[in-house]
């Protein structure tokens, strides 16, 4: 094993720690009582947002690809913008938190 590799125990410390990072992630960007709070949406993107009921919001943000990881993740500390009617979240990923991105399709 070189110096760069880490041993059995501290992947396996790294492993918990992304979990429970993922986790609380999650909780994070769960609505609560009913209202969530998002500052940097411009105001048409909000409304748009806030047209999407709750349940479907939820999946669209835990159902974002990222390059990095190459697998699906959690978008975290994103904005909302509308762009040629559709509506783009730009934040990171949960887990190694590089740029990801969510196209939302206007109707």
């Amino acid at each position: 094993m070189n110096e760069k590799t880490p041993n059995a125990q501290t992947q396996a410390a790294m492993t918990q720690a992304r979990e429970m990072a993922r986790n609380r992630m999650l909780k994070l960007v769960e609505p609560r009582d009913g209202v969530d709070s998002f500052p940097n949406f411009t105001k048409p993107a909000r409304q748009r947002w806030e047209s999407i009921p709750a349940d479907i919001r939820q999946r669209l943000l835990s159902n974002v690809w990222c390059g990095k990881c190459r697998h699906e993740t959690t978008i975290t500390n994103f904005t909302g913008t509308l762009k040629g009617g559709d509506l783009l979240l730009v934040g990171q990923c949960a887990a190694c938190q590089g740029d990801v991105a969510r196209v939302i399709e206007g109707s």
